[in-house]
Order: structure tokens, then C-alpha cells, then sequence
């Protein structure tokens, strides 16, 4: 009995030391976004939670706000937040393949240059 206190006692230190190093380095973020989004894909494939339904009926200016917030964040790199923002839109976008109708609406001109934005 003592053993399995002293063991317990050992596995929880084990378990603090492991967390505060995760939560220290760079990557805690990541990590935390990553076990949210998994977490969130097994109670939806058990029917637990449902992320894509009572939307609103998205109307040209709701698709396109909904674009601009994709691009922007696939553009700044976040790549977890765009993977929840896609599943939550329950519609799959894909970077650029919807540019020339954001510039047609937004009545704008891309060139070379602001492609590489």
C-alpha cells in the first residue's frame, strides 16, 4: 500500500514536471489547439456535438466575410483556427480558389503584385 501511494506520489510529480515544461515551451499553443480539435472531431463522429448545424442562411455579403476572415488567417499562418473556422462554416474553401470573385465584388484590380500577398 505504501508503495502505490509513493508511486502515485512520483506519477503526479512526473505529470506536473511534463505539463509546466509543454506549457513553457513554444509550442503549448499548438498543442492545446491541436487536442481542442481532435477532441471536437470524436464528439462529432459520436454525434455528441454538432458544429455545422442552425446556421443562418449565409447571404453574397455573409460568403464573402466569411472568405476574407479564411484568407487572412490561412495568409497569417493559422492554420488550426482556419481548419476549426472551415468545419464550423461546415463548407469547404480553399485559399485563392475564390480571388477573382472577392476582387469582382470588392471591385478591385489583382495584379502580380497584390498576388503575392
Amino acid at each position: 500500500m505504501a508503495m502505490e501511494r509513493q508511486t502515485d506520489a512520483v506519477d503526479a510529480k512526473l505529470h506536473e514536471v511534463v505539463k509546466q515544461s509543454l506549457k513553457d515551451g513554444p509550442n503549448w499553443d499548438s498543442f492545446v489547439s491541436t487536442v481542442e480539435t481532435e477532441i471536437r472531431k470524436i464528439l462529432e463522429n459520436k454525434r455528441v456535438i454538432n458544429t455545422t448545424k442552425n446556421k443562418p442562411e449565409q447571404s453574397e455579403t455573409i460568403e464573402l466575410i466569411n472568405k476574407l476572415i479564411f484568407e487572412y488567417m490561412d495568409w497569417m499562418g493559422y492554420k488550426l483556427t482556419n481548419s476549426m473556422f472551415k468545419k464550423e462554416l461546415g463548407t469547404e474553401l480553399k485559399a485563392n480558389s475564390y480571388r477573382k470573385e472577392m476582387t469582382s465584388l470588392l471591385d478591385l484590380e489583382d495584379t502580380d503584385e497584390t498576388l503575392k500577398l
